[in-house]
């Protein structure tokens, strides 16, 4: 039994007393024996260090501090029932706050989808938007400043929880500049193995701190590849652009980054294997939080409409 569920019942004890004047017949209405009423209130009274009962006064009365306690107590648990009142209406009317991490690549693909449909049906969440590197999103989800945060696999640190949104392929962009270019390809290529396209050739990457980079970083490490590196940035955005005008390095994008991109230019566009490579995107939250409502309906939405476009 909680300390409130306790304060509860003592007051239906303390009101039982008063009105009946008889501890026998109040444990009788309160369905507990005699002895268990008056070890209850005896142990009160020892904690308060306070008397609440004139017991040799027939009938039994309160104290005059027996009633002031009564009182308060009443008010005290009344102001907890109208918090958690409270609470309750704010969570099934939809008002609340909620700040989300993303990084800028992540957030133009998955963003413009879900947050105006979110908003729509939950106008009274005001939403804050935090655009960092991925390593600098999760420490913001740690420390309590984010409430969500949108990134991509792997995730190393076991406070952090993740539901995984989408599975798509990672597309190797090569410019009509690079060394192992050999003409457009008419179709998205697929291949197993990169090796002979960018080992020790040049390569523009994102920064260390990327979510995308480190799963790059994975398949490079894993298959023995030791790429160029000629270029990093903060945006997969700026290394598309930088190979669509003619930048002599290749480049990897998610499948989705890149059909944003449109171009004419003849650029070889291949496709890692599912197997071989693929991006995961997630949504996450600090394990050990209590998601709210409006929280869990924005998990759920992600999940509905990124199912939708899963490859």
């Amino acid at each position: 039994m909680t300390p409130l569920e306790k304060d509860k019942q003592f007051i239906r004890v303390l009101k039982t007393v008063a009105k009946l004047g008889n501890i026998t017949a109040a444990a009788e209405k309160l369905f507990m024996t005699q002895p268990a009423l008056s070890k209850l209130i005896s142990q009160r009274e020892r904690q308060l260090n306070t008397c609440l009962l004139q017991r040799h006064h027939h009938p039994l009365q309160l104290t005059y501090a027996g009633e002031y306690y009564l009182q308060r107590l009443q008010h005290i648990i009344a102001q907890y029932d109208s918090l958690y009142d409270g609470l309750a209406t704010l969570n099934k009317t939809g008002y609340g706050r909620l700040t989300i991490g993303v990084t800028q690549s992540l957030g133009e693909q998955i963003l413009p989808r879900l947050l105006p449909r979110y908003h729509a049906l939950y106008p009274h969440v005001a939403l804050r938007l935090v655009e960092y590197p991925s390593s600098e999103v999760e420490k913001e989800l740690l420390n309590g400043s984010l409430d969500l945060y949108f990134g991509v696999l792997p995730v190393d640190n076991q406070k952090i929880r993740y539901q995984l949104l989408e599975r798509e392929p990672v597309y190797l962009l090569l410019p009509p500049q690079h060394p192992a270019y050999q003409g457009p390809t008419k179709k998205v290529q697929v291949i197993t193995d990169c090796r002979q396209l960018i080992d020790h050739q040049p390569l523009i990457l994102e920064n260390k701190n990327s979510g995308f980079q480190r799963l790059i970083q994975q398949y490079l490490t894993k298959n023995n590849i030791d790429p160029q590196i000629v270029l990093r940035t903060a945006s997969l955005d700026t290394g598309i652009k930088l190979v669509q005008n003619g930048f002599a390095a290749a480049t990897f994008v998610p499948k989705l980054v890149w059909q944003s991109h449109p171009t004419k230019q003849p650029i070889a566009t291949y496709q890692l294997a599912t197997n071989a490579l693929q991006s995961e995107t997630f949504i996450a939250y600090k394990r050990d939080r209590l998601l709210t409502n409006q929280e869990k309906a924005l998990i759920k939405m992600a999940r509905v409409l990124t199912q939708a476009v899963s490859f």
